[in-house]
């Protein structure tokens, strides 16, 4: 069921206001996005918190607009322009950090180019899925060809909490999240009218991640193991339930061309 088949959404003053608040809150994705890009260049003091902190945002702004356009109504908008600000939300601002951190590790002759070489990987990776989502129908699909480039971030934000990890495992684990990103493994998008357990979904993971938002950095290390156990769950069980979303797809297809005939 999409968004456009609920009555209630179609009133004029609904559809307005979700086109403006999508609106600001992708503008809102993407300043957050240059901010973190600044913070990274001054080399903040605790910034592996700091970019954390803004890829959550960026994830939050993003669904929250994803879903504001969908109910407005605005193709356009959910295409061209939130797809811009996801590739410096997603694509940049994470990999200009990554390769930052990935150059401190202590090789000498080669953490620069370790990190550069990590960080477009990331870059190239995400921006390509962002390309090939552009190709297909936006406005709802029940799945995501390849792992979504905010879910690949948010796994980085996990990992570079933790003061203690390693440069070398941040970088295996961008190039992991980045083979995902370009795989055409189906993951359930949870675009369409949300069942009991996709409200269940997205109400928890919500939660959790808007927690690394607003708690403070001794906390957030411990919520990112119950955001890591959903990352997981999600890398696992993820593209079983996207395949029977698109089974469920067909079938509804093929119900309805057969009313037609």
């Amino acid at each position: 069921m999409s968004w456009q088949e609920v009555s209630f959404l179609q009133k004029p003053w609904i559809k307005k206001t979700s086109w403006i608040l999508a609106n600001i809150f992708t503008v809102g994705n993407g300043a957050a996005a240059i901010t973190g890009i600044v913070l990274t260049f001054l080399n903040t003091p605790d910034m592996n918190y700091w970019f954390a902190r803004l890829i959550a945002i960026c994830a939050i702004l993003d669904f929250a607009d994803g879903k504001l356009a969908k109910i407005s109504g605005s193709k356009k908008l959910a295409i061209d322009i939130d797809t811009i600000m996801d590739a410096f939300a997603f694509g940049i601002f994470p990999a200009t950090f990554i390769g930052y951190r990935i150059a401190e590790w202590n090789i000498v002759g080669w953490n620069i180019v370790a990190g550069v070489a990590g960080g477009l990987v990331f870059l190239g990776a995400a921006w390509f899925r962002l390309y090939r989502f552009i190709k297909r129908d936006s406005l709802y699909t029940p799945y995501f060809n390849g792992l979504p480039s905010s879910f690949a971030a948010m796994v980085l934000s996990c990992l570079v909490i933790f003061e203690n990890t390693q440069e070398w495992v941040i970088l295996v684990s961008s190039l992991i999240v980045s083979g995902f990103m370009v795989s055409m493994i189906p993951f359930p998008s949870f675009k369409g009218v949300p069942s009991k357990f996709d409200l269940f979904w997205i109400i928890s993971t919500a939660l959790m991640v808007m927690g690394f938002v607003v708690l403070p950095n001794s906390i957030m290390e411990y919520l990112s193991y119950g955001i890591a156990t959903y990352m997981i769950i999600y890398l696992i069980a993820g593209p079983g339930y996207a395949m029977k979303l698109i089974e469920k797809r067909s079938e509804q297809e093929r119900e309805n061309s057969v009313e037609e005939d």
